[in-house]
């Protein structure tokens, strides 16, 4: 009787681990998985902004010196090809801000996801916005932005993929070309100077100079 009774407890035993079991690694699977989801696009998170940095670093070094653009060819540059009017900053840098787009777009596309072979990044941000040179008379900088959806490797159903993380990223690069400051200072203050404000400041200064040459002599 004894002997039966404790075989019969087992038998319960083992039929309540198998229901525990039912429950506990189904649980256990989805939050291993989510666990790697999340890794895999903090990853992915990393290499974008790595990216933009990379880029705007690039394209601030471009604005600077527009032979880089037929070195990285393999070509001989030539002058006749080169951009290096004076004051070319105030036309803009569009061919830059177009190559610079250009090449963020193909590596964001071409980033390695790892574990999940479906969970591409979607570029949100147009061409026309992702690198911009901003000029502000004295100085200048370029930026890289980005903004981009990761979605779930899964689809439910038969839905739309549903989107699990957004990533906003910007970085922006001084450009930083001492000749061309000097240029531009020089060139507003020759405007400056050449205006009636100007004038009179610099009558101004003329006669404190006279004042103090005629002190200084007596």
């Amino acid at each position: 009787m004894t002997g039966k009774l404790i075989t019969k407890i087992k038998e319960e035993k083992g039929a309540v681990h198998i229901v525990e079991a039912t429950f506990i690694f189904p649980i256990m699977f989805i939050i291993l998985f989510f666990l790697i989801y999340m890794g895999n696009a903090y990853y992915i998170k990393s290499q974008i902004e790595h990216i933009v940095v990379e880029e705007a670093v690039k394209g601030a070094g471009h604005c600077v010196d527009p032979v880089l653009k037929n070195l990285e060819v393999g070509s001989i540059p030539s002058v006749s090809n080169v951009d290096l009017d004076p004051y070319r900053y105030f036309s803009g840098m569009d061919g830059v801000e177009r190559q610079i787009s250009q090449e963020v777009e193909q590596r964001i596309q071409n980033t390695s996801t790892s574990f999940f072979r479906n969970m591409q990044p979607v570029i949100k941000t147009s061409r026309a916005n992702i690198a911009k040179y901003n000029n502000f008379l004295v100085y200048s900088t370029f930026s890289v932005e980005v903004k981009c959806e990761l979605g779930f490797p899964i689809k439910f159903l038969g839905s739309a993929t549903p989107t699990i993380m957004t990533i906003s990223t910007r970085s922006e690069i001084a450009v930083n070309d001492t000749a061309e400051f000097i240029r531009n200072t020089d060139m507003l203050i020759d405007y400056f100077i050449n205006t009636k404000i100007g004038r009179s400041i610099s009558d101004v200064f003329a006669k404190i100079n006279e004042f103090i040459n005629k002190f200084a002599g007596s």
